[in-house]
């Protein structure tokens, strides 16, 4: 069955005749204020000595209403500066959302319109629950008229007590946004108004006020978003869409979403996802499932270390914990036969060796005197598996910080070591067996084996992924780096940075392209998956140090977003689940693409386990703008981050983002909380962070 591929965007036309629109080099005191970027075409010609004037970089319009003092000038939409139109676009959306139907609208970065409706059925609590929708307008970026993109932003919580209630129990700092009437503000700009009716003002349930009431951690869902999403966005615009009032400023073709044309289709090449196993019976293993691979196979290299020895950190209640979790290794637990069966690990456990706590509180002082007071022997290679006594969600900051001190006192005896949480022991059961060999994996990654390799010509480049994680109880953001001297996943060195350092971070950069020209003469390409879109400001050191080399080589950039994309999201009308095909990808606009990413290869042996990730985001760019015009190569980057997506050793489970973003967004998270902000070198070197 052949695929019917749609967008969440919408069609509509430009006005048939040219629109009088309202300018003004003085400001009235209501018009809205426009910087020289978002200029008319032909400003001049009402304001002649404009693009002459430096200093002339904002005037002020009304848009279509006339205005005492303001000038006429004709704008033909076909042809205008796009910006000013986008700007134009959106505050007749905000208008008609916010005046018109009266709804409750904040608006976005960039004027965007996100409506925040009432969910009627949610269930009374502290909280009034709202549906959120943004709309916004773009031209041409997937079909040949301006578009109408449509997006569900999720759910948001509204607290049902004011601020003039809640700032009796809670400090004013753990207000962020509010809702004042049928608008949101930042609390921050509310208290710059005359007059506020603290009564009616309404926090926002955000982080930081999360935090302050001991709000617990929601796991995410795990049903088709395809589906809800879909169903969310349809009722919005059959609740507003209809309406002449809308029609008059955004003139839709219809309400069925724009069907992606098959010019802009394509898909990652053919057997990309492969993966490539151990061998038995003399044969390769090849699979594109990472648990079928490994059981059939084996890994693609074991762990180089003949002697390794497992111990266990625990605090003294979970001593059965800990047995069981032996005996699970050892033996096994249904279809996991054990650590040595599943990822060919010999490995033992020395009796006595293990360090139980007994302090739950504050256990660091005592583990790490039991770690002095333990003889670790040069010729044996160890493992630790701490058994938390809280859960990932845990809220106290306290108690989540003892996981990354007993991390760190590990590395800086060269042991790696890994995290389980006690809880999910006792409460899995038999069903347990699906976290082993996730476990498994992570174990024989640290132990510098390779669960699988990629099942892809070694290439002669340098790949570099940046990811970022913002500590949110400092409100600092981290950026992590991996380092890969080849194509097939491998990485070389992991380290960390204050987003700010970046003539760090190009330092580092420079430093792996020369040691990787030592090793394997010069690179044919660097490639750099970063976070977010890089800036010349962050470009230009990285190519100077190029260029200092003698190195003369292209310098691919392409920006994978840390998150699925959401406002922008494609469809499958032609399959009840909605998620399109494994590998497909879509030309969005300006060298911008979707890739769906997810483990549906055909319809048929699909499983709903496996969850329905929306598609990512990337965009590419180059240091040499002509490779951008070459489709091989363009596919050739988009196949290498998909191919990247399957070599996740944390779990047998395929993810939808590359390790290159994913493993150092990790490390970005954990490394910022080591003594003197930095990752004792053994760590530099190993996946410790899985």
């Amino acid at each position: 069955m052949s695929e019917k591929l749609f967008f969440n965007i919408l069609t509509f036309d430009y006005p048939k005749q040219a629109i009088d629109f309202y300018f003004s080099l003085d400001d009235n005191g209501s018009a809205s204020r426009l910087h020289k970027t978002l200029f008319p075409k032909n400003i001049s010609s009402i304001f002649p000595k404009i693009t002459n004037n430096p200093d002339a970089d904002f005037i002020y319009t009304t848009f279509i209403g006339e205005t005492k003092g303001f000038t006429k000038l004709s704008i033909d939409f076909k042809t205008e500066n796009q910006d000013l139109l986008k700007r134009f676009y959106n505050g007749q959306l905000n208008y008609y959302f916010s005046k018109i139907k009266e709804q409750v609208v904040r608006t976005g970065f960039i004027r965007e319109t996100q409506v925040w409706l009432p969910v009627t059925n949610a269930s009374k609590s502290d909280f009034s629950t709202y549906d959120k929708f943004t709309v916004k307008v773009q031209f041409h970026n997937v079909s040949d008229y301006p578009e109408l993109l449509v997006s569900y932003d999720g759910q948001s919580k509204v607290f049902r007590r004011s601020i003039a209630d809640l700032i009796k129990k809670y400090d004013a700092s753990n207000f962020n946004w509010v809702l004042y009437g049928n608008k949101l503000w930042k609390y921050k700009s509310l208290l710059e108004k005359e007059e506020i009716n603290y009564e009616k003002v309404f926090p926002i349930l955000g982080k930081q006020l999360k935090k302050a009431i001991g709000y617990p951690t929601e796991a995410p869902p795990r049903d088709n978003r395809y589906k809800n999403y879909l169903s969310k966005i349809n009722a919005f615009a059959t609740k507003f869409f209809k309406d002449a009032k809308f029609l008059e400023r955004i003139p839709l073709h219809s309400l069925d979403f724009y069907n992606v044309p098959a010019s802009k289709l394509n898909t990652t090449t053919k057997d990309s996802n492969l993966l490539t196993f151990g061998k038995r019976d003399n044969t390769t293993g090849i699979d594109y499932v990472p648990y079928n691979g490994i059981k059939s196979y084996g890994p693609f290299k074991k762990s180089p270390y003949p002697n390794v020895q497992l111990f266990f950190i625990f605090h003294s209640t979970n001593l059965e914990v800990a047995k069981k979790l032996n005996q699970y290794l050892s033996n096994g637990l249904g279809f996991f036969k054990g650590l040595t069966n599943f990822s060919q690990i010999l490995f033992h456990t020395k009796e006595g060796f293990s360090i139980p706590f007994t302090d739950i509180e504050n256990p660091i002082a005592e583990i790490e005197t039991k770690l002095s007071n333990r003889n670790f022997d040069d010729d044996v290679k160890y493992i630790a598996i701490y058994i938390t006594p809280f859960s990932k969600f845990e809220s106290d900051l306290q108690k989540r910080e003892i996981y990354y001190k007993v991390k760190e006192q590990l590395l800086k005896r060269k042991i790696t070591s890994q995290c389980i949480d006690a809880d999910k022991v006792i409460q899995g059961g038999n069903n347990y067996v699906f976290s082993l060999a996730n476990i498994a994996v992570a174990i024989l990654a640290k132990l510098d084996g390779v669960p699988w390799r990629l099942n892809t010509p070694i290439k002669n480049e340098l790949i570099v992924g940046i990811g970022a994680f913002k500590q949110v109880d400092t409100d600092t953001q981290y950026i992590g780096s991996a380092f890969s001297f080849n194509n097939t996943g491998g990485f070389n060195r992991f380290e960390y940075f204050l987003r700010s350092e970046i003539q760090v971070l190009a330092g580092s950069i420079a430093n792996a392209v020369r040691e990787f020209t030592t090793l394997n003469n010069q690179p044919d390409r660097l490639i750099i998956h970063f976070y977010k879109t890089m800036s010349d400001k962050e470009l230009e050191p990285i190519l100077t140090a190029l260029n200092q080399m003698g190195l003369s080589i292209p310098v691919f950039i392409i920006t994978i977003n840390k998150t699925e994309s959401e406002d922008i999201v494609l469809f499958d009308g032609n399959w009840s689940n909605l998620m399109p095909i494994s590998g497909t990808f879509v030309n969005i606009g300006n060298n911008k693409f979707l890739l769906c990413n997810n483990t549906r290869y055909n319809s048929n042996d699909f499983k709903e386990s496996e969850g329905f990730p929306f598609p990512i985001k990337l965009k590419i760019d180059c240091s040499d703008k002509n490779q951008l015009q070459e489709p091989l190569t363009i596919k050739g980057l988009i196949d290498q981050v998909y191919q990247f997506s399957r070599i996740y050793w944390k779990s047998v489970k395929q993810q939808n983002l590359p390790i290159t973003i994913k493993y150092p967004e990790m490390v970005a998270q954990i490394a910022p909380h080591f003594d003197g902000d930095d990752i004792p070198q053994f760590g530099k070197d190993n996946l410790w962070f899985l």
